[in-house]
Protein backbone atom coordinates (compact mmCIF):
# COMPACT_ATOMS: atom_id res chain seq x y z
CA UNK A 1 0.00 0.00 0.00
CA UNK A 2 1.29 3.70 -1.05
CA UNK A 3 0.67 6.23 1.90
CA UNK A 4 0.33 9.79 0.65
CA UNK A 5 3.00 11.89 2.31
CA UNK A 6 0.14 12.93 5.12
CA UNK A 7 -0.11 9.41 5.79
CA UNK A 8 3.41 8.84 6.10
CA UNK A 9 4.00 11.73 8.29
CA UNK A 10 1.20 10.61 10.18
CA UNK A 11 2.31 7.11 10.23
CA UNK A 12 5.80 8.69 11.78
CA UNK A 13 4.68 10.19 14.09
CA UNK A 14 2.90 7.34 15.63
CA UNK A 15 6.22 5.15 15.69
CA UNK A 16 8.38 7.68 18.05
CA UNK A 17 5.32 8.87 20.00
CA UNK A 18 6.20 5.74 22.06
CA UNK A 19 9.90 7.43 22.53
CA UNK A 20 8.95 10.74 22.65
CA UNK A 21 8.05 11.43 26.35
CA UNK A 22 9.05 15.07 27.41
CA UNK A 23 10.33 15.34 31.29
CA UNK A 24 9.64 18.95 30.59
CA UNK A 25 6.19 18.41 29.78
CA UNK A 26 3.30 16.14 31.00
CA UNK A 27 1.13 16.35 27.90
CA UNK A 28 0.25 15.10 24.92
CA UNK A 29 1.67 17.92 23.22
CA UNK A 30 5.04 17.93 24.48
CA UNK A 31 5.22 14.11 23.17
CA UNK A 32 3.88 15.31 19.66
CA UNK A 33 6.32 17.93 19.01
CA UNK A 34 9.37 15.32 20.46
CA UNK A 35 8.13 12.86 17.87
CA UNK A 36 7.55 15.32 15.09
CA UNK A 37 11.46 16.40 15.54
CA UNK A 38 12.45 12.47 15.73
CA UNK A 39 10.61 12.07 12.51
CA UNK A 40 12.31 15.03 10.93
CA UNK A 41 15.55 13.49 11.72
CA UNK A 42 14.22 10.33 10.18
CA UNK A 43 13.21 12.19 7.27
CA UNK A 44 16.19 13.86 6.92
CA UNK A 45 18.12 11.54 7.01
CA UNK A 46 16.29 9.04 4.05
CA UNK A 47 16.77 12.68 2.06
CA UNK A 48 20.93 12.47 2.71
CA UNK A 49 20.45 8.90 1.35
CA UNK A 50 18.97 9.71 -1.70
CA UNK A 51 21.12 12.37 -2.44
CA UNK A 52 24.42 10.73 -1.55
CA UNK A 53 23.05 7.26 -3.13
CA UNK A 54 21.34 8.35 -6.14
CA UNK A 55 21.22 5.29 -7.73
CA UNK A 56 19.03 4.69 -4.80
CA UNK A 57 15.47 5.88 -5.90
CA UNK A 58 14.19 8.43 -8.17
CA UNK A 59 13.18 11.92 -8.55
CA UNK A 60 9.83 11.10 -7.10
CA UNK A 61 11.05 9.72 -4.19
CA UNK A 62 12.89 12.51 -3.52
CA UNK A 63 9.71 14.63 -3.83
CA UNK A 64 7.72 12.35 -1.56
CA UNK A 65 10.33 12.60 1.00
CA UNK A 66 10.93 16.16 0.59
CA UNK A 67 6.63 16.80 1.27
CA UNK A 68 6.51 14.36 3.86
CA UNK A 69 8.72 16.80 5.96
CA UNK A 70 7.48 20.02 5.03
CA UNK A 71 4.50 18.44 6.42
CA UNK A 72 6.28 17.52 9.68
CA UNK A 73 7.54 20.97 10.32
CA UNK A 74 4.37 22.39 9.33
CA UNK A 75 3.28 20.71 12.45
CA UNK A 76 5.74 21.65 14.39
Amino acid sequence: MNLTPTQKADELIEKFRPFAHSNFTYNDTGETKNAIQCAIIAVDEILIMRWNLPHYGNKEGMIYWQEVKTILTDRL
